[in-house]
């Protein structure tokens, strides 16, 4: 077999190789939230937030990320990949809320979600 034809083969392979390796690599997905609350319309007025995310994410950029309107004053805690919101006040009686996670939130290897995440809940 020629060197040229042996060059061609194995430049070949490579390029296959890398085109499988491409193909078939594992797809980084949005960070998903997979349990939230409150929900519905008969919330408790001192009902913590929480929200569960499909995987670890950096706390840090979870907690710039949350947004909820109309705005509450509170503070942050964290159980596993759960971040949890403690309203600092009760939250006013009959009032509809939305919590949302905006675009920005990363991950502990740096993947950063571009879809916001929202849902409304009302207070008693």
């Amino acid at each position: 077999m020629s060197y040229s034809l042996r060059v061609t083969l194995i430049s070949l392979t490579l390029a296959a190789l890398t085109l499988a390796a491409v193909v078939f690599a594992p797809r980084v997905t949005e960070i998903t939230v997979v349990d939230q609350s409150p929900n519905g319309s008969s919330v408790a007025l001192d009902n913590p937030i929480s929200i569960t995310f499909s995987r670890p994410v950096d706390q840090h950029s979870a907690e710039r990320a949350f947004v909820l309107y109309p705005t509450v004053k509170g503070r942050f805690e964290w159980r596993d990949q759960t971040l949890v919101f403690l309203p600092g006040e009760p939250l006013r009686p009959q009032t509809s809320y939305r919590v949302t996670i905006r675009s920005g939130l990363r991950d502990t290897h740096g993947y950063t979600n571009r879809t916001p995440t929202s849902w409304p809940f009302r207070t008693r």
